[in-house]
């Protein structure tokens, strides 16, 4: 009988801590689409690129900033940032304009997304778990539409890691504590 008592009491406790682990599941964000932009000067083309959220926890307020490409001029459609609902893939529109006086070249930028949970329109503050995704951006500047250049599909990767909250932590130090003394009287019920 006491045996079964211990095995209710482990298992209320293990149960308890699965619930206070926080599972973070990552994002997504894909390279701009076409992968293989090539133009010429004063050349403008559309872009797109998507976020994806399919097994985020909650939705998500993202923006998304190119950096790198410079002197090339990239519009989005979307503002920044945007609110990415659960389970939800959202492309991105914007424009690349090749200005006149651009030094023809291959331009290797990054499209960098940055996301956290977000309550309403707003992006929440404080502890919550923000991350940082980023995505190759190459365009080729060409003096001719023959001359094309082929860029690599690189995988996006994800920056930063999620950091755990400290109150889930500590839940979790409880619920170990509370398993250790649990297993401590139980062994002396039952040597007694």
């Amino acid at each position: 009988m006491k045996i079964f008592q211990f095995g209710k009491i482990s298992f209320v406790m293990v149960l308890t801590l699965l619930l206070c682990i926080q599972t973070v599941k990552p994002l997504a964000v894909s390279r701009p689409m076409p992968i293989n932009l090539n133009l010429l000067r004063g050349d403008s083309e559309k872009i797109y690129f998507q976020i994806q959220a399919m097994v985020a926890s909650d939705k998500q307020s993202c923006t998304f900033t190119p950096s790198g490409l410079e002197p090339l001029i990239i519009k989005f459609d979307e503002p920044s940032p945007t609110i990415v609902n659960l389970g939800e893939i959202k492309n991105i529109y914007g424009t690349v304009t090749v200005p006149q006086d651009a030094p023809i070249k291959t331009y290797n930028g990054q499209l960098v997304v940055n996301c956290a949970p977000s309550v309403g329109d707003k992006q929440t503050g404080g502890s919550v778990i923000h991350q940082t995704l980023v995505a190759d951006f190459i365009v080729s500047v060409v003096q001719n539409k023959e001359e094309v250049v082929v860029n690599p599909i690189i995988i996006p990767k994800i920056e930063e890691k999620p950091k755990a909250s400290p109150i889930i932590l500590v839940l979790i130090i409880i619920v170990l504590i509370l398993a250790i003394v649990g297993f401590y009287f139980s062994r002396k019920k039952k040597i007694e």
